[in-house]
């Protein structure tokens, strides 16, 4: 766990203020589906993601169509690693009878001059064949004058060639070298000889129709081969996506379509394209090619596409379409959640369909039936998605990947279905979260059902386990119920930030009580799961008494601080020599003056009487010490010891120097929260209060105005806070005076009855040491 010791403001203000980071998009999105899982990884470009499209190195990896058609050329008796080496990374001179490679050996032997002269054509255009020419442009004229004599001369070798193979390969070469030169003329007319786009028998008629289509001028039947082509090679699928133009009217291009085939690959390409809800595109494809693995992928990004839908905001409370949180709609949870029940609508009607298919006809049946279980957890039929992963669970075979997203779903299904009250981690899901506990959102999805059905000790355990996670990559952000927008920035990605924000004293400590005496517990479970070490149980006594100095709890606050001891809060807090200096374990989060004595932006004013090591059990004893002075009505000093309280309360505030005592970290950006205490820390409520008891019990006019010089002073931070946090309230922009005089009823008080001293107190805070010292 993060020790609360290095929790620095500054880290915290470029966290949660507008100029630093938010996350959005892929950072909060929800998802369960595991690619590895599925066999679709020939489609990877093309993973759903909030992103766009983008190459995925590993499609870049073909599908060695090339090597097989040379290793069937070969008959077979040539390993397509062999062939491989030749063809990625030998350069002409490496291809010469002496060779050791087997494929080369294997030509040579059999004295295949036509092969071998090809293979060293190929490698001598392969610089040809690139955009890379010399960034300065010195080399232009050699490289296009060398480039067409390749063009030209391969052209030739594919009209004298003698083997078909041959033919189609030299021809390929040259309309590469076209494609590079800008020829499109010399493109249309060699694919016209040598190829035909009804003809792809292979993978050079695929990657010659590549070209052609680039070359083509009527836009349905260019979008056509490119449909052909994506769905032909693997291998070319992220740059036919690339040029396919997707404006061009879908029955355009289906019109030109030959057959069923055709018209399910160019649907494929359409409903790549979608961003949105794809249904009926998924209808359409299945009604011409039921068996067409594209149409089964497309069911999988529409699968992935509505965990993002539903699962992003019914977990995190993010909106899947907040755009850096400018909108404050999208920052209101409950709007957000409605958005994930009328999502939860479209899974509905997703389901309805693969309840219409005979899955007997589609490429893979056991994927739609695990799409129909995770779509039945969508819509909360959580028995009927039991079922059926358990049909699924007895036919998948025991190595099938599948099996683990079979596994999530079906915990996530048993989490879910349980009633209120009584929700637990269930027996049957502890193995599987336990082989699974570095899937964060898996295990935050735990979390946050149990959350919801009120196990709020069992959802901090598993919330907890996220900080020991393997996984340094991904984090989970997420907000709670009680945001709205106007706590712009508040979201958490570790436990004890979400606890302290949110975890009532009652709910800190009951999940202390479980967690202290882990290994006590007969349930091997939690123990095996996630060990919690005694740094952390002490950080969350401290968040207890944190918790109830917010309540102003003083007593409780002080039992939970006494449960650490003086040593903890020394160590944690003090800005106290240690071995003779100054001990600065963490600037910016150290008690640096006395909250009683001192406060922030003001000249020293009040001799220090008692000197004592500031920490939070000490300011806790103390005030509470003051206050039973200050209530005792035989102590001559009530007015003393009112005022140093409304001190240690002011600085208990963001305005003072002990803001520690309520918070963890502050920031210039702001402070609201959805803490308690929000209006007291930002307003000094309390401190008014009781600067308004020292004034009841002065005994001077000087004194009297300094007490109601200080309750102006707490009156105008809560102007502030209204200004910043409601609409209909008084503008930061009004100027200051009209505020302090036009609406500060304690000013005004002050000026109508001690006019005298007015003009000096108002103007500044010099006078104060005097006016305080006149106390008596």
């Amino acid at each position: 766990m993060k020790k609360l010791v290095i929790f620095t403001a500054i880290l915290l203000n470029s966290a949660f203020s507008a100029c630093g980071f938010y996350p959005y998009g892929e950072d909060v999105r929800f998802y369960f589906l595991n690619p590895e899982n599925f066999s679709y990884k020939a489609y990877s470009s093309f993973y759903y993601s909030s992103l766009s499209f983008e190459q995925n190195p590993k499609a870049l990896i073909s599908n060695q169509d090339n090597e097989k058609l040379w290793r069937k050329y070969c008959s077979n008796k040539v390993a397509v690693e062999d062939i491989s080496l030749v063809l990625e990374n030998y350069n002409l001179s490496g291809i010469h009878e002496n060779s050791a490679n087997p494929f080369l050996r294997y030509l040579y032997s059999k004295k295949d001059v036509e092969a071998i002269h090809y293979l060293k054509f190929a490698k001598n255009c392969e610089y040809f064949n690139t955009w890379k020419d010399d960034p300065w442009e010195r080399n232009e004229n050699t490289v296009t004058v060398k480039r067409n004599d390749l063009l030209n001369k391969a052209i030739s070798l594919a009209s004298k060639s003698r083997k078909v193979d041959f033919k189609k390969r030299y021809a390929f070469l040259a309309l590469r070298l076209a494609f590079y030169s800008k020829d499109m003329k010399s493109i249309e007319k060699i694919y016209r000889q040598h190829f035909s786009p009804n003809q792809t028998n292979d993978v050079i008629d695929v990657w010659a129709l590549y070209f052609k289509a680039i070359s083509e001028k009527n836009p349905a039947l260019k979008n056509l081969y490119f449909a052909k082509v994506f769905a032909a090679s693997p291998e070319k699928r992220f740059v036919s996506f690339q040029y396919f133009a997707s404006k061009v009217p879908v029955t355009d291009v289906l019109n030109v379509a030959e057959n069923q085939t055709e018209k399910a690959n160019v649907l494929l390409l359409y409903g790549l394209y979608n961003p949105g809800k794809n249904l009926e595109n998924i209808k359409q494809i299945y009604a011409e090619q039921p068996n067409y693995d594209g149409l089964s992928f497309l069911l999988y990004r529409e699968l992935g596409k509505l965990e993002d839908w539903v699962f992003t905001p019914y977990y995190s409370l993010f909106s899947t379409d907040d755009d850096l949180g400018s909108d404050s709609e999208n920052e209101n949870v409950l709007k957000i959640l409605e958005r994930s029940g009328i999502d939860r609508a479209y899974a509905k009607q997703v389901l309805e369909f693969i309840d219409s298919v005979d899955l007997s006809k589609v490429e893979n049946p056991h994927f739609w039936k695990y799409t129909r279980a995770e779509l039945l957890f969508m819509t909360k039929n959580y028995t009927e998605s039991l079922n059926q992963i358990a049909e699924l669970e007895k036919v998948l075979p025991s190595e099938d990947l599948l099996r683990n997203n079979l596994e999530i779903i079906k915990t996530l299904n048993l989490f879910a279905n349980q009633t209120y009250g009584n929700a637990k981690i269930p027996d049957e899901a502890k193995e599987i979260i336990i082989k699974n506990k570095d899937n964060k959102h898996f295990i935050f999805a735990m979390g946050r059902e149990l959350e919801y059905l009120g196990n709020s000790d069992d959802a901090a355990f598993l919330y907890a386990s996220l900080i020991r996670s393997k996984d340094d990559y991904n984090y989970v952000y997420y907000k709670s119920l009680e945001n709205s927008n106007h706590t712009y920035g508040t979201y958490y990605n570790d436990y004890f930030d979400y606890l302290d924000a949110v975890y009532s004293p009652e709910k800190v400590v009951s999940f202390i009580n479980k967690i202290k005496d882990l290994d006590k517990n007969p349930d091997s479970f939690y123990r095996n799961f996630y060990s919690v070490n005694q740094s952390e149980i002490k950080s969350l006594y401290d968040l207890l008494g944190t918790k109830y100095i917010r309540q102003n709890k003083l007593n409780l606050a002080l039992n939970a601080f006494n449960t650490l001891g003086e040593d903890y809060f020394n160590e944690q807090y003090s800005l106290w020599e240690k071995d003779g200096k100054a001990h600065y374990f963490s600037s910016g989060k150290i008690f640096d003056k006395n909250p009683f004595y001192h406060l922030k932006y003001t000249p020293d004013f009040i001799p220090e009487k008692e000197h004592f090591r500031v920490n939070k059990i000490s300011v806790t004893r103390k005030l509470i010490e003051y206050l039973n002075k200050a209530n005792n009505l035989q102590e001559k000093d009530r007015d003393y010891y009112y005022f140093l309280v409304a001190n240690c309360y002011l600085n208990m505030s963001q305005y003072g120097n002990a803001w520690m005592m309520r918070r963890y970290s502050v920031s210039s950006a702001g402070n609201y929260s959805i803490r308690e205490d929000i209006e007291e820390f930002n307003t000094a409520g309390l401190a008014k209060f009781y600067y308004g008891k020292a004034l009841e019990n002065a005994q001077t006019d000087k004194y009297k105005a300094l007490c109601l010089r200080m309750q102006g002073r707490c009156e105008n931070y809560k102007y502030d806070f209204i200004s910043e946090n409601t609409s209909n309230s008084y503008s930061r922009e009004d100027d200051y005076e009209a505020k302090r005089l036009g609406k500060n009823k304690y000013y005004q008080n002050f000026r109508n009855n001690y006019s005298g001293q007015y003009e000096d107190m108002i103007s500044g805070c010099e006078s104060f040491k005097s006016y305080f010292k006149a106390r008596r």
